[in-house]
């Protein structure tokens, strides 16, 4: 969905319902948009999932419904280890199914995770993955509603007081058998993978015109099909910073675009200067959530002052202003495969030089050049251009830079360095709003840097199917220097629409549609 690349604020954990919607109304005072609030262990019932908590989420109705006013949604914790007591409905469901991974004898496994003695759901099996679908009902699962969305988290999986912290490798599952023989050893890479499936299938279930959501820490090849990952439990360090960007890059490269890193570190409480830092380049990962472990200190914006909050209010009005790109560009890989994060070598194998560059420096599709800022000294950062002309993207108005070399830059205080290749349009929407569902209607302005200048766009309501038969717009943008003309554009793979006859409108450099 389209409020997947909007802002995601997250903690471990908002204590209640009054909680969250003070949250929510600081965002609105601060004006920094944001589309998803997370949930995580504790707005359960004693980390029994698929619960609220008797006393702290008693009215989840109340806040869900306030959140959905401004077109916000909320993501709750569903992990797979499921608390071992005979009143948790759920347990009593997936036991009565004879769904749990058995030990060698046979026997239901019994692991020690969150909720303490619990019990891990077989999801290699087809009629597992049925039942754990089942459970998303809103007659199971309270306040369950379209818009609520999942993540799957601790689903290698993780047992506290297994060998390897995960189960032995010799419990067994049933998988597409008439009989638990499937050694775990065998399937462990793939648990992940099928949890994940499962939860989308019960999201599916639920609501089967609206798109899923659900995040999932273990994955596999093809987990990219089911929703975004993130790179795992990290540290407010600038260590932590600077291998975000390989990490996802390799990512990226390895076809699941749509991921990220905890922006401002899970563990620890990060100096001001670094959680600015993580921002400014977290608005530029695919999966933009700010996230903290239970122990660290509240990282609301506001909480750091008033200039901490405008530079970050900043950060995240250009993360919005640019969804009209950010969409296109998901849309172009899931529906061609083109990845969204790119290595700076990855337009021009060839270009020895690049390849120095390749763990600060990542392209954003093929026009827009980011250079992260890793390190809390740094005064002058060099950055690597490839050849071509190069735009700043702050300040438009600044001398084009040729390519081919490196360009020192002093790192301004408030962003990130970004450059646009010349010959390139980006689309985007610059209203402010609270949430990309405010957005619907805005105009779109297009931004063109050089001439002759080429850009797409993709278009489609942003929530439903209707775009796998044909309900969308995506159109390819050519500036010859006095008009600009629009016609239909086809996916690389082969889409379903065809060049058309073009359009033709006046336009000048930076005047919106």
């Amino acid at each position: 969905p389209l409020a997947a690349l909007g802002k995601h604020q997250s903690r471990w954990n908002y204590v209640d319902v009054e909680d969250v919607l003070e949250v929510d109304r600081g965002f609105d005072e601060s004006k920094i948009p944001y589309d998803v609030l997370w949930l995580d262990l504790e707005h359960t019932d004693a980390k029994r999932y698929f619960t609220w908590h008797p006393k702290h989420f008693a009215d989840a109705g109340r806040m869900l419904d306030t959140l959905a006013k401004s077109h916000r949604k909320v993501v709750t914790i569903i992990d797979p280890h499921i608390k071992g007591d005979d009143n948790y409905t759920i347990f009593s469901r997936l036991k009565a199914a004879d769904v749990l991974i058995k030990t060698a004898k046979g026997a239901d496994y019994e692991g020690f995770c969150w909720p303490g003695d619990s019990y891990y759901p077989d999801f290699c099996s087809p009629t597992a993955r049925k039942v754990w679908a089942g459970l998303f009902d809103p007659a199971v699962y309270p306040h369950s509603r379209p818009e609520l969305y999942t993540w799957n988290d601790m689903n290698e999986p993780s047992v506290f007081n297994g060998p390897e912290i995960t189960m032995q490798r010799d419990n067994l599952h049933k998988c597409h058998t008439d009989s638990f023989s499937i050694e775990h050893r065998d399937v462990h890479n793939v648990y992940g993978f099928y949890h994940h499936q499962a939860s989308v299938e019960g999201q599916l279930a639920r609501a089967p015109h609206v798109r899923p959501f659900v995040l999932t820490r273990s994955f596999f090849a093809g987990s990219h099909r089911h929703g975004p990952v993130w790179t795992g439990d990290n540290m407010a360090q600038w260590e932590h910073l600077a291998r975000s960007v390989p990490m996802l890059l390799s990512l990226s490269l390895c076809g699941l675009s749509f991921s990220g890193a905890d922006v401002g570190g899970f563990m620890g409480d990060p100096p001001l200067d670094l959680l600015l830092r993580w921002h400014q380049l977290g608005i530029w990962y695919p999966f933009y959530r700010a996230h903290a472990h239970l122990t660290t200190k509240r990282r609301e914006p506001w909480l750091f002052g008033p200039q901490a909050t405008a530079m970050v209010r900043e950060a995240v009005l250009t993360r919005y202003q640019l969804l009209p790109m950010w969409y296109t560009l998901i849309a172009e890989w899931a529906l061609s495969g083109k990845p969204v994060l790119r290595p700076v070598w990855y337009h021009n194998l060839g270009d020895d030089a690049a390849y120095a560059h390749a763990d600060d420096e990542f392209f954003v599709g093929e026009a827009i050049l980011v250079r992260a800022i890793t390190r809390q000294t740094l005064k002058a950062a060099e950055v690597y251009l490839p050849p071509g002309r190069w735009h700043d993207y702050w300040d438009q108005r600044a001398a084009v830079q040729e390519g081919g070399k490196a360009l020192t830059v002093r790192p301004d205080a408030g962003h990130v360095p970004v450059f646009v290749r010349s010959g390139h349009i980006i689309v985007q929407k610059l209203r402010p709003r609270r949430s990309t569902g405010a957005m619907i209607g805005d105009p779109y302005t297009v931004v063109i840097f050089g001439s002759p200048a080429r850009g797409r766009v993709y278009v489609d309501d942003g929530k439903s199917h209707e775009f796998a038969s044909g309900a969308f717009v995506y159109d390819e943008l050519a500036f010859d220097g006095s008009s600009l003309r629009l016609q239909r554009a086809e996916f690389a793979a082969g889409g379903p629409l065809q060049v058309g006859a073009p359009r033709s409108v006046p336009a000048v450099p930076g005047a919106g549609l």
